[in-house]
C-alpha cells in the first residue's frame, strides 16, 4: 500500500506539491469530460505522463457523476429509474472504462447513490478553531427529496441493472471499479429514501452481485464509523472482512468523531477510532493500493487546504512506517 490523493491537478505547482510530501500515486478528478463521448483517451495519456515525470503513478480516474444527468442535478438518472437516460449514461460509462483502459488506467471510483450527500453546518467549530464537515439528523433537512418514495427495492434493482451492464466491460478492459458507499449512512425512509449503500450491510450485499476481482470498493473508514455503533472494533473487522476477499480498491483514511446520525469528520488524531490500528488491518489483508484523505478540515488561515493535505500525508506515511516496522520487528 502507497499514501495517494485523489485532489489536487496536474499542474506543476500541485504535482511537485505532491512529489515534496513524498505522494506518489493520484486519482484523477479534473479531466475534460463530453456528455457525448465521455473522456479524451490523448488527454488522460498526457495528464498519466505527466505525473510519471514527477514521479506520481496516476492510478485512477473518477467518472464525473454529478455531471451525467443531461437534465441536470447531481443523481444520473439510472438511479432516478429513468430508464431511457439512464440506459445511455450506463453505455457513456462503459466508453469512460474502455477510455481509462487505453489510457494505461488500471483503477476507476465512482459511487451509486439516490440522492445526494446529507450535511449540516459545522458546529462547534474544532481545535484551531478548525471548520468540521458534520452531521446531525435532528438540525437537518427532511424534507421529501422526491415525489414518491425511493425504496431500498428500487434502489438494488437499479444498482443491479447498472452493476450487469458496468462490470462485464470492467472485466474485460481490466479495469477496477471501486464504489464509494453513500455519505452518510441514514435511517430507511429519510427524505423519503432508503439508502441501502451507506454501511457494511450494504456492500456486502453489494459485492454478490455480478462477482468480478474488478467489482469493487473504494472503502472510506470515515462512512463505515458513521454507519457503525463501536467503530473502533467494527472498523479494524470490516477492513479484514472485505480486504481479506480483495474488494477494497482504494482507501479513504478518514477520523470521526461521534457516530450515526451525528457526527463530525476531525483530524486523524483525535478522532474514535485508532488510526493504528486501521493501517494495521490493512497491512494485515496485504492492501496494495492507495491510502487517501478524501478531503480535510479547514479553517480562515491563508493556505489551509494545502496544509490539511499536508498534514494528513505526513500522518499516513508515519502510520505506514510504524505498522510495517512493528511486522518486521514481530517477524525477526
Amino acid at each position: 500500500m502507497h499514501v495517494g490523493t485523489q485532489q489536487w491537478t496536474t499542474t506543476d505547482e500541485d504535482l511537485e506539491f505532491l512529489a515534496r510530501h513524498g505522494v506518489k500515486a493520484k486519482n484523477e478528478n479534473f479531466v475534460t469530460f463530453d456528455r457525448e463521448v465521455g473522456w479524451d483517451v490523448k488527454e488522460l495519456i498526457e495528464k498519466k505522463e505527466k505525473c510519471a515525470k514527477f514521479g506520481v503513478d496516476m492510478e485512477m480516474v473518477a467518472i464525473p457523476i454529478a455531471s451525467l444527468n443531461c437534465h441536470g442535478g447531481q443523481v444520473p438518472n439510472y438511479m432516478l429509474g429513468n430508464r431511457e437516460e439512464g440506459d445511455k449514461e450506463i453505455e457513456l460509462v462503459c466508453n469512460m472504462i474502455r477510455q481509462a483502459a487505453e489510457a494505461g488506467i488500471p483503477a476507476i471510483k465512482y459511487y451509486l447513490c439516490a440522492m445526494e450527500n446529507q450535511r449540516t453546518p459545522s458546529d462547534p467549530p474544532g481545535r484551531g478553531n478548525s471548520s468540521y464537515s458534520t452531521w446531525d439528523l435532528e438540525k437537518a433537512d427532511d424534507s421529501q427529496r422526491y415525489d414518491e418514495p425511493v425504496t431500498a427495492q428500487m434502489n438494488w434493482e437499479r444498482i443491479t441493472y447498472y452493476l450487469e451492464r458496468v462490470v462485464p466491460v470492467a472485466e474485460e478492459c481490466k479495469v477496477r471499479m471501486a464504489c464509494h458507499p453513500c455519505d452518510p449512512w441514514l435511517p430507511p425512509g429519510f427524505r423519503g429514501v432508503d439508502r441501502v449503500m451507506g454501511g457494511p450491510e450494504g456492500f456486502r450485499k453489494f459485492i454478490t452481485i455480478c462477482e468480478s476481482d474488478y467489482h469493487g470498493l473504494n472503502l472510506c473508514l470515515g462512512c463505515m464509523a458513521e454507519a457503525t455503533n463501536d467503530s473502533p472494533n467494527e472498523v479494524p473487522a470490516i477492513i479484514r472482512e472485505f480486504g481479506s476477499q480483495n474488494k477494497i480498491f482504494l482507501c479513504h483514511f478518514r477520523n470521526i468523531i461521534g457516530g450515526p446520525n451525528k457526527f463530525q469528520e476531525v483530524w486523524p488524531d483525535e478522532g474514535v477510532m485508532s488510526m493504528y490500528q486501521n493501517m494495521q488491518a490493512l497491512h494485515e489483508v496485504g492492501y496494495a493500493h492507495m491510502v487517501v484523505p478524501d478531503h480535510g478540515p479547514g479553517h480562515g488561515e491563508a493556505g489551509a487546504h494545502r496544509q490539511a493535505w499536508a498534514y494528513q500525508w505526513g500522518y499516513i506515511k508515519a502510520m505506514m512506517q510504524a505498522v510495517q516496522e512493528g511486522a518486521r520487528q514481530a517477524a525477526a
